[in-house]
């Protein structure tokens, strides 16, 4: 597999984006002194990078933002499962929406490798380990990760699909312009 510059550079530019929009511009909820509930915009380059990149750089987008944010900010003990968790927003995202094949993406196959992703991960896969690693119930932190969620995966969606159609519109007036 071969990787451009170009996907390098904005897989750099959605891990720098998932740092910061997860340590510091998102709301952390604990419950009985661990973090159980991280409410923001954090996994949004993460799918977006899956979506735009494919599921392999999706995937090492979300294990290096992780292990990097966690080395920047960190905040409890590192477990390599949750940088899984992480890595599989991007994966999920990528290997739904078709593996960064953007133009052959539809809309609702993008809302759906979202949704998918968000569901298994946030909903499902996050507290599982929550409750392995610390003895959290799972039921404790569903119904705020079920609202929260409800909220924010149609915002994903309306994010992402504006931030994949600008992009599309870029890879238009490149090719343009390279033909003239």
């Amino acid at each position: 597999m071969t990787v451009s510059v170009r996907s390098i550079t904005l897989m750099a530019i959605f891990i720098a984006l998932n740092m910061i929009l997860s340590r510091i511009c998102s709301v952390h909820i604990p419950f009985e002194g661990v973090e159980s509930i991280r409410i923001g915009f954090g996994t949004l380059p993460l799918v977006l990078s899956g979506i735009l990149l494919g599921a392999r750089l999706g995937f090492l987008a979300g294990l290096i933002g992780d292990v990097l944010g966690f080395m920047l900010a960190p905040s409890g003990i590192f477990l390599p499962t949750f940088t899984i968790a992480a890595g599989l927003h991007g994966l999920l995202a990528g290997l739904i929406a078709g593996s960064g094949k953007t133009k052959d993406c539809s809309r609702w196959r993008m809302y759906l490798a979202i949704a998918v992703s968000q569901i298994l991960v946030a909903i499902i896969l996050v507290p599982c380990l929550l409750q392995w690693h610390f003895g959290i119930p799972f039921w404790v932190t569903l119904p705020a990760r079920l609202v929260t969620q409800g909220i924010l995966i149609p915002i994903y969606c309306m994010l992402i699909y504006a931030l994949v159609d600008r992009v599309k519109f870029c890879y238009r007036e490149q090719s343009v312009g390279s033909s003239q």
